[in-house]
């Protein structure tokens, strides 16, 4: 969830955003006060989480993004722009978290183990995450296809300039554009909060995992955003249990295998593992008798 929000700024905007971490650990935050006030209400945690870093996101572009974009500065101003901006939610949720003791703040939503197949355990939690990330991931493709905003959305990643002269509002679709990555980060950070434990640093020690699962993808494609998603959570799990049963390397050291994969494909795959996946999709979707007459 919080890839694909990323993805979505760096495809329209061309920004590799910092500060959308910290919007992990501000839904994370939402979620887990209205899960201690609403007890096992995580419907309510995960819309309060996406309506709160909505808000946030849009208010983050209006106070700094626009203005910067305005002046026309490069994207390296823009880059340390979001930079500073995810250092002062990040120091500001410590403040406020110190203050009422909320600096390690657990929710009031049990996790049970709803089923099991040998030693793989799925609980209630993992049972909402997984159809929900699809769910969200299939719903957000189809609006990118299919309805006007998502078109000029994409028409925007395409070409901002052509874009602007061709009559699209880009003010409004770039509004819209942070609804939805600022909401997806705070469903990832909701459903990461209730699984875990919401602290101030949630969001910064995940960074690392979305940006790796962004550099899979290609940077702007969210197919790939979705299988990269998969590919690292996946990786994460089974090589550290391999690492920690046959060579006991503590499970502490999880963090280095994103980083690895990161270093791997911007060695050996710098464009990421999408365009082959892409190659297949439009493969199929030709007629057979074109099919049959194209060689690999």
């Amino acid at each position: 969830m919080a890839s694909l929000g990323m993805t979505l700024s760096l495809s329209v905007l061309k920004l590799p955003n910092f500060a959308h971490a910290e919007l992990l650990t501000v839904g994370a935050y939402a979620a887990v006060l209205v899960a201690r006030a609403y007890p096992g209400n995580i419907a309510l945690s995960i819309v309060a989480a996406f309506a709160i870093c909505s808000l946030l996101a849009v208010a983050i572009h209006f106070v700094v993004f626009k203005q910067l974009i305005n002046r026309r500065v490069s994207i390296y101003i823009l880059m340390l722009s979001s930079f500073a901006v995810a250092l002062f939610i990040r120091y500001s949720i410590f403040f406020w978290a110190e203050i009422n003791n909320l600096l390690d703040v657990r929710p009031r939503i049990p996790i049970t183990v709803v089923a099991h197949f040998n030693n793989v355990y799925i609980t209630n939690i993992e049972l909402v995450a997984i159809p929900l990330a699809l769910i969200l991931s299939g719903l957000l493709g189809a609006f990118l296809t299919y309805t006007r905003t998502g078109i000029s959305m994409k028409a925007i990643a395409i070409n901002f300039d052509l874009a602007r002269v061709s009559g699209i509002k880009i003010s409004t679709i770039v509004v819209v554009m942070w609804i939805i990555s600022g909401g997806l980060a705070g469903i990832g950070g909701a459903i990461f909060g209730i699984y875990t434990v919401a602290t101030p640093v949630l969001g910064y020690d995940v960074l690392l995992e979305i940006f790796t699962v962004v550099i899979i993808a290609g940077l702007t494609n969210m197919t790939g955003t979705v299988i990269g998603g998969y590919l690292v959570g996946f990786a994460e799990n089974t090589i550290a249990q391999a690492l920690y049963i046959y060579f006991g390397v503590p499970l502490t050291y999880t963090p280095i295998i994103p980083f690895a994969l990161m270093i791997a494909i911007l060695m050996f795959r710098p464009s990421g593992i999408t365009p082959n996946f892409q190659k297949l999709i439009d493969f199929f979707k030709k007629p057979a008798a074109l099919n049959q007459e194209t060689k690999w």
